[in-house]
């Protein structure tokens, strides 16, 4: 780590030092010379992920690749408004304790069979990450998959635990505000092909992936690895749930209504013309309500205060701010072209292992640094690829965006990962198998259905 804090300095003052490489612009040069000292910095963990996103800010100005007022802005994009106001309606889901009740009433149904016990933990965790984080969804669920598992034997207790942490992963995939990488892809996409892609727009694409995806670990889980174990009874513990408080009815209703309108918001806007909607603005009058209704406890409180709204994920929203900013300042300062232009060579491959490389390095990087960070430096390289090699850059980046996702090997890819690992039958070898499967299967899942669907869709 101290090695990388000198080392990525250096990558960018050798831009300084050094002429620029063929007929690369020297702003491109230097643009090339601060990704590298994020993409190194954020892969290292030399600062917290989010400090090393506040570099646009302060070096842009610097370096002359852009004025303060030009980097800002991508600190408040939109889709960033937009999952803020997710964050704070999943805070109050969180607080109510909604989401417990949502996985404890469908783990209730599943019975006593193993497979079916599995595929219920699945199903409520990759719901839950449609709307929460999928941190917050896997803390909820893991310790009731915990319990469930203390009598079963090793390999079925390790199963239960890694359908977990996959179904996390695996559900945020189908939701725009699911995971930073969808909306990133979203904000890349409007800002340089004027597409906007909205949550209905991409829960078109994102669910059949998820869904599809979702089943195949299932699969993977229970019948190749790690197994049931031949396990064919498990009794779930027992759960009395309290009658439906009023916060709990409030909140539930504010969320439900909040999703309907990012659903059908496709369907009003040309209703509406002289109403501008949007899915920030939805997600935000669904936030400011949440700090405006009682929560039915007749002492003045709210069903979502401050305290509480303090908590959410700030550093997501600054990584997210910062990966657009890299984004931007690689576009704009003619290195995005510049690695276009180098792409060149791959003209006479086919669009299926055109689409299945980026995806593949954009999956095996993101197994050793956050799938954010990944995401926002190989979003302008695919957008520039695409353009040179003579294909829809909406249609390229697609696949690559849901691949950034994929992340099932190693117990640092993603947070979910590294929650269920701590259960002591959850070994690196048992990950690292089932992971291995999946994370190939994911390819072919995401990049197969994205690239059938986006041209369709999209």
């Amino acid at each position: 780590m101290r090695l990388a804090l000198f080392f990525g300095p250096a990558l960018l003052a050798a831009t300084f030092f050094l002429p620029p490489p063929g007929d690369m612009s020297r702003e491109a040069w230097v643009a090339a010379g601060l990704a590298l000292l994020m993409a190194l910095w954020w892969v290292v963990g030399v600062l917290p992920l989010a400090a090393t996103a506040l570099l646009p800010l302060v070096l842009a100005p610097v370096l002359g690749l852009a004025s303060i007022d030009e980097v800002a802005p991508s600190y408040a994009n939109p889709l960033i408004m937009l999952f803020l106001g997710g964050f704070l309606v999943a805070r109050a889901i969180e607080r109510v304790g909604l989401h417990a009740r949502i996985a404890h009433s469908l783990l209730a149904r599943a019975g006593t069979s193993p497979p079916r016990v599995l595929a219920a933990l699945m199903v409520a965790t990759g719901f839950l990450s449609l709307w929460i984080s999928n941190t917050a969804s896997t803390m909820v669920v893991a310790p009731i998959a915990a319990a469930v598992a203390a009598p079963a034997n090793p390999r079925l207790a390790a199963t239960l635990m890694l359908g977990v942490a996959y179904a996390a992963t695996i559900g945020g995939m189908g939701s725009l505000i699911g995971t930073p990488p969808n909306a990133i892809f979203a904000a890349y996409v409007a800002d340089t092909q004027g597409l906007t892609i909205g949550f209905a727009e991409w829960a078109m694409v994102g669910m059949p992936v998820s869904l599809v995806l979702m089943f195949a670990a299932w699969v993977v889980l229970a019948y190749l690895t790690p197994g049931l174990g031949g396990a064919t009874h498990l009794p779930l513990p027992p759960y009395n749930p309290h009658p439906l408080r009023d916060a709990e009815a409030r909140v539930a209703i504010v969320a439900g209504l909040t999703a309907l309108g990012w659903i059908t918001r496709p369907w009003l806007a040309p209703l509406l013309p002289g109403l501008p909607i949007s899915d920030a603005g939805i997600a935000l009058t669904g936030a400011l309500a949440l700090f405006l209704l009682p929560d039915g406890k007749g002492q003045g409180g709210r069903l979502l205060d401050w305290d509480e709204a303090a908590r959410i994920r700030w550093d997501v929203l600054i990584l997210f701010g910062g990966g657009l900013a890299l984004a931007r300042l690689i576009d704009t300062s003619g290195l995005a072209a510049q690695i276009g232009q180098a792409s060149a060579g791959l003209a006479g491959l086919p669009l299926p292992i055109l689409l299945l490389t980026f995806a593949a390095l954009i999956v095996y990087l993101g197994e050793l640094a956050s799938n954010t960070a990944t995401a926002a430096l190989f979003m302008p390289i695919a957008g520039a690829a695409a353009v040179t090699l003579g294909i829809d850059p909406v249609v390229f980046m697609l696949p690559v965006a849901l691949a950034a996702s994929i992340g099932f090997m190693l117990p640092v890819a993603t947070p979910p990962n590294a929650i269920v690992f701590s259960h002591p039958e959850v070994t690196r070898a048992r990950m690292l198998r089932a992971g291995a499967v999946l994370n190939l299967l994911g390819l072919l899942v995401a990049v197969g259905i994205a690239a059938t669907l986006g041209p369709i869709l999209l």
